[in-house]
C-alpha cells in the first residue's frame, strides 16, 4: 500500500477507524504513517474506541476462518500419516483416503460456502449494528433521552448514529424506523439522515421510517422539511411524505395515527394483501413467514395485530385465511 496519503482518513468516526485500521494492515507501512495514526488514535477517546471496535470486528471474522484452515490442515496431514502408515503408497488404500481427503475438502468447502451464504444475510445488518450508536433487534423497542433532551424511540430492528456538533444535531438512520421528540433549539436544527432523504426540524416530533432505498416521514407535531437530491417538501402535521422510486412523492393527508400505531405495539392493516402484511410482521421476528401459495398471497386482510406476539399474528392469519403452517428451522414458517 503506498504511503503517499498521508492525510487522516474523513468521513465518520467508524469510516475513519476502518480506514486507518485497513492502512495499518499492509506490509509497507511506514513509520510516518505510524505516527499519524498514534497522533489520530490519541486525539479523542472516540477516535479510540472506534479504532477498538474495528480490531475487535475484524477478529470476530478471522477466528472462525483460522478454524476452519486449521481443521483442514489438521485432517490434510492425518490423511498423509494414514496412507504412508500402512505401507501401502500404491493402490487400492491409498486411492481411498485421497478420495476421503477430497470428499472432505468438499465437504469443507461447501459447508463454509453455507456459513458464509447466512452470514451475508445478516452482514449488512451486523455492519449497521456496530456503526450505531443505538440498535435494537427484531421485535424489540428502545426509548433514549439525548443531552439535548430531545427523545428516541426506535421501533424493532432498527440502527442509527448520533452525530451532535456545536451548530448541528444529526440522526444518521441506518436502518428501520425511530420516532424523534426534538428539543427546540434554532441553533442547532436537529436533523435526520436517511441516505436518500434527510428530514429537517428545529422542535417537532415525527417518525423517520428507511427501508432499503425509500424513506417515510410522518408528522405528529410541528413541521418537517424533508430534503431528497434538488426536491423539497414542508410536512406539516397529521401528513407525511414518502421518498420512493427515485424522487421525493407529493405530501399526504393522514386520516388517521395508523402510521404510527407500532409506538403502541399495533400493526393495522386495511384491505392489504398478504404479502405486503407479511413483509410487515417479518420485521418483528427473527425468522420469517413466506406465503407459497401464489393464490394465498393475494389474500386480502383487514385487522389490528400485536405487534408483542407474533405468533398470535401468526395464528390469527392462518384461522382467518383457513391456510395451513409448516414450521421450519430458524424461526421460519411456510403457509399454504
Amino acid at each position: 500500500m503506498s504511503d503517499k496519503l498521508q492525510s487522516a482518513p474523513s468521513g465518520s468516526l467508524s469510516d475513519q477507524a476502518l480506514a486507518w485500521f485497513t492502512r495499518l494492515q499492509a506490509d509497507d507501512v511506514s513509520d510516518d504513517v505510524r505516527r499519524q495514526f498514534e497522533i489520530w488514535y490519541h486525539a479523542d477517546p472516540r477516535h479510540a474506541e472506534a479504532y477498538d471496535k474495528s480490531h475487535k470486528l475484524w477478529s470476530l471474522l478471522q477466528q472462525p476462518a483460522e478454524r476452519v484452515q486449521q481443521r483442514l490442515q489438521a485432517d490434510a496431514a492425518q490423511f498423509k500419516t494414514e496412507t504412508f502408515s500402512t505401507g501401502r503408497a500404491l493402490g487400492v488404500g491409498r486411492l481411498q483416503s485421497s478420495a476421503s481427503g477430497r470428499n472432505l475438502l468438499r465437504f469443507a468447502s461447501a459447508c463454509l460456502g453455507l456459513l458464509l451464504l447466512v452470514a451475508g444475510w445478516r452482514l449488512p445488518e451486523h455492519w449497521q449494528n456496530w456503526r450505531s450508536d443505538y440498535h435494537t433487534a427484531a421485535g424489540q423497542q428502545l426509548s433514549i433521552e439525548l443531552e439535548d433532551g430531545s427523545r428516541l424511540t426506535l421501533n424493532t430492528d432498527t440502527a442509527l448514529a448520533v452525530r451532535y456538533s456545536d451548530n448541528l444535531r444529526e440522526i444518521e438512520l441506518l436502518r428501520g424506523e425511530a420516532y424523534f421528540e426534538v428539543a427546540p433549539n434554532k441553533q442547532r436544527p436537529f436533523v435526520v439522515d436517511g441516505g436518500q432523504a434527510t428530514a429537517r426540524a428545529v422542535g417537532t416530533a415525527y417518525s423517520v421510517r428507511k427501508q432499503a432505498d425509500e424513506l417515510r416521514v410522518v408528522v405528529s407535531e410541528g413541521t418537517v422539511e424533508v430534503d431528497a437530491d434538488s426536491a423539497k417538501a414542508l410536512v406539516h402535521a397529521a401528513e407525511q411524505a414518502e421518498y420512493r422510486q427515485g424522487r421525493l412523492q407529493a405530501v399526504a393527508r393522514l386520516d388517521n395515527d395508523d402510521a404510527l400505531a407500532w409506538r403502541r405495539r399495533q400493526t393495522v392493516f386495511h384491505r392489504q394483501p398478504l404479502t405486503q402484511v407479511l413483509e410487515e410482521i417479518n420485521r418483528y421476528r427473527s425468522g420469517r413467514i413466506v406465503a407459497v401459495n401464489p393464490r394465498l398471497a393475494e389474500r386480502v386482510v383487514n385487522g389490528v395485530f400485536n405487534n408483542a406476539d407474533p405468533d398470535a399474528v401468526l395464528a390469527a392469519l392462518t384461522t382467518t385465511l383457513q391456510a395451513k403452517a409448516l414450521r421450519m428451522p430458524g424461526d421460519w414458517v411456510l403457509l399454504y
